[in-house]
């Protein structure tokens, strides 16, 4: 086996299980961090005496950091070795979350929260780049399994983040990771490989950095109109849309002109991938929105304790990994299309549901208690995200099966932005309404509203698996190919 011309040895068993179980240690540290955050939102904005419009920037400034962070490691992996930037990783967000543990406010939180999600939003590219050498040839299972940690963390995130703060306060949150990281780090830089090195990866550091200046700018615009002490400052939020457009505009300049652009623009110029990242932006809104606000929203409309906000987020993962892996068996049958229109209004029907704030519901004389009524709604959530979630992932990687990575990689950032500023929207619409919990209930059904828009973009993305691969073979012998009808299915 090689990997741009160099020799890739796969370690030995019982290596590259060892390698694979810290490196999973070390993604799983990070991915449960952002779980106990949106459990702690309550405590944490009470504790910093902070308005709920900064306190979103807790959440938002993670993300952004992984934005900064994804497109940048992978390289700088290749370049350096995987092993120096995991550790390097590892050490930055022990440090980070240490800051925020000991925030005197929440704008030194903020700050520290970036460095964390840029910190953390290495360890995937990284490690991903390690388990694959380690691996060989059963390097796409165990990817698969290292990528499925995800889910997991969704379920342990809010479970330990609610009962650390019931019983610790929320600097445990944060805290904790702080000596899991230094330890996992110590652990990487003796037992982990170096990793192959790659000469020639370049960055397009221009790129990442106008990224991040027109996501972080329509943010404080968000932000700044979510004032509730005094009227927003419009001089304020108008520079903040100017810098927006401004440096949209000239990343698209750029990105045109650069040798490796972080977004191939190239292909957003076909209508079925501009449909595909479209449907990505929208859902990514929705789902993070939901999965960040709902603890805050059952504490505040319910009641509900910061434990008990936790566990009602616990068996969403577990049906949305179910149903995922049963949609993804039927999608030969079904296409791509029924699923996503089955999984977007669903989704969307939940959220509406959710908004209306129902207590003790009544079925046929039986009450369910507002509690289990939460679990199990939040759990629909995570079914009809299973539903769609198999075509987002696949409908455009069929369309240019040789630039997986770079299709790949587009959808994925066009989904961090959607969640971003879903986020910041829904932490506008909190902070200008009479009361955070009316806030959120309106919030929910804004989003329903996004998620009903992107169904308008399920007619762009392509019926089936066979249609795809016609319009890639279509496109990849030129534009005067003449259209061929795909077989069904």
């Amino acid at each position: 086996m090689t990997t741009e011309g160099r020799n890739v040895i796969p370690a030995a068993r019982s290596d590259r299980h060892v390698i694979f179980i810290l490196l999973a240690a070390a993604q799983l540290v990070f991915v449960v961090q952002f779980g106990m955050v949106s459990v702690a939102l309550q405590d944490l904005t009470s504790d910093l005496h902070a308005p709920l419009r900064w306190a979103g920037w807790v959440l938002t400034m993670f993300q952004l950091g992984q934005i900064i962070a994804m497109p940048v490691t992978g390289r700088l992996a290749e370049r350096f070795g995987a092993r120096r930037v995991l550790v390097i990783g590892l050490v930055l967000f022990g440090l980070a979350s240490a800051g925020c543990a000991v925030a005197p406010n929440v704008y030194v939180l903020i700050l520290c929260r970036l460095i964390q999600g840029a910190a953390g939003g290495g360890l995937g590219p990284a490690g991903s780049q390690l388990i694959g050498e380690s691996y060989g040839e059963g390097r796409m299972r165990a990817i698969g399994f290292y990528v499925s940690l995800g889910p997991l963390g969704a379920v342990l995130g809010p479970v330990a983040g609610g009962l650390l703060v019931e019983h610790g306060g929320w600097r445990w949150t944060f805290a904790l990771n702080a000596p899991l990281g230094f330890v996992t780090a110590l652990l990487a830089m003796f037992l982990l490989p170096r990793g192959q090195l790659r000469k020639g990866s370049t960055i397009d550091y221009p790129g990442i950095a106008l990224i991040a200046t027109f996501v972080t700018s329509i943010v404080f615009a968000l932000t700044e109109l979510g004032r509730r002490d005094e009227p927003p400052s419009m001089a304020m939020v108008g520079g903040a849309i100017a810098v927006f457009v401004i440096a949209l505009a000239v990343f698209v300049w750029h990105e045109r002109r650069a040798k490796v652009p972080v977004i191939d623009l190239d292909l957003l110029k076909r209508k079925e991938f501009a449909c595909s990242n479209a449907i990505s932006f929208c859902f990514g809104s929705a789902w993070v929105g939901m999965s960040a606000m709902i603890p805050l929203f059952v504490q505040t409309v319910y009641g509900m304790s910061p434990a008990e906000s936790g566990a009602i987020t616990a068996p969403r993962s577990v049906v949305m990994v179910a149903s995922s892996a049963f949609w993804t068996w039927l999608l030969p049958r079904t296409g791509f299309r029924k699923p996503l229109v089955v999984g977007l209004l669903g989704y969307g029907a939940i959220l509406v549901v959710v908004g209306l704030g129902l207590r003790d519901p009544m079925f046929g004389g039986w009450t369910m208690p507002t509690f289990w009524w939460s679990m199990l709604s939040v759990a629909m959530g995570g079914f009809f995200f299973g539903v769609a979630n198999p075509s987002m992932s696949n409908a455009a990687l069929n369309l240019a099966p040789d630039r997986i990575a770079a299709v790949a990689g587009l959808r994925g950032m066009f989904s961090t932005l959607g969640s971003a500023i879903g986020v910041a929207v829904m932490v506008l619409i909190a902070s200008r309404a009479s009361s955070t919990g009316v806030g959120l209930q309106q919030a929910f059904i804004v989003m329903a509203a996004v998620v009903a828009v992107a169904v308008v973009f399920v007619a762009g993305v392509p019926a089936s698996v066979n249609a795809a691969r016609a319009d890639a073979a279509r496109h990849a012998a030129g534009p005067d190919t003449p259209e061929v009808d795909p077989l069904p299915g």
